[in-house]
């Protein structure tokens, strides 16, 4: 950063870098049952594999006066966000994973204390996440398409979870998952959601994963609660929760607190 103070009544000049922010990764086992993933809003329960996010801001960031930081921003920005293993992988887009992942599970934190056969999970993760990136950056070539099919394929793979999904559902959801991936197009997946009142914002993935899963369980209500919040479900651990939902009146979030593991669907419309 410069700063050019002239003479008295003279022009002030300033100009002003403003540090980057820093994405930082990490893994390890959940100390306890308490921090909720931020994909599928659902607990993470203690032993379980989980990887971490979040961001770095530079200490000399000149954009903020001195000694006016935003303490909590700080804060905020700073804690780590906590994700299934399973959940990972829908954390963010395919490009933003390349752009942003550190070239190895390897460096990351807490990866050298994981089971062999948990560090060989975060290996084949990321091997699938940089390909599934890397193919979708650019055109490319016939067997650049198949590395990315595979890489995708993979992907899926360690992401299908059967929680508390009975081996028959599991069946059945992942049959449709397959599906609608190959044969429906993101408006067709939008419009049977939209009949359904079902969220209808995310990635082709999520949804097919949230028609795929409700043709077989049925459609989530809206909160019993507050009355207006899109009930979340999470199949790794099966509770139903709201997380409040924006009063157009008010023009602010809403929150709620709404968690159970009991809730009544409604019949499915195709």
């Amino acid at each position: 950063s410069s700063f050019l103070l002239g003479q008295p009544h003279s022009l002030f000049f300033c100009v002003v870098w403003k540090m980057p922010k820093t994405h930082v990764f990490s893994v390890e086992y959940a100390k306890s049952s308490m921090a909720t993933c931020r994909v599928c809003m659902a607990k993470i329960v203690k032993d379980s594999l989980r990887v971490g996010h979040c961001q770095e801001i530079g200490e000399n960031d000149l954009t903020l006066k001195e000694n006016d930081m935003d303490t909590r921003s700080m804060i905020v920005a700073g804690a780590v966000r906590w994700h299934h293993f399973e959940c990972f992988p829908r954390m963010k887009g395919a490009k933003w994973m390349t752009a942003n992942l550190p070239e190895s599970p390897a460096q990351l934190e807490g990866f050298k204390d994981l089971k062999k056969g948990d560090q060989k999970k975060m290996l084949d993760l990321w091997k699938a996440l940089k390909g599934v990136g890397s193919a979708s950056d650019k055109k490319r070539k016939a067997e650049d398409s198949k590395g990315q099919a595979k890489a995708s394929a993979k992907l899926s793979k360690l992401s299908a979870v059967q929680g508390v999904l009975t081996a028959a559902q599991f069946k059945k959801v992942s049959d449709f998952e397959r599906s609608l991936s190959s044969q429906s197009s993101c408006s067709s997946l939008l419009a049977e959601l939209k009949k359904n009142d079902q969220p209808r914002t995310g990635k082709k993935e999520e949804l097919v994963s949230r028609v795929a899963e409700g043709r077989v369980l049925g459609a989530l209500p809206s909160c019993p609660k507050c009355q207006n919040g899109q009930i979340h479900w999470s199949r790794l651990g099966g509770w139903f929760s709201c997380p409040g939902y924006f009063d157009k009146e008010m023009r602010t979030q809403k929150r709620c607190s709404f968690r159970s593991k009991e809730i009544k669907r409604k019949a499915w419309k195709k």
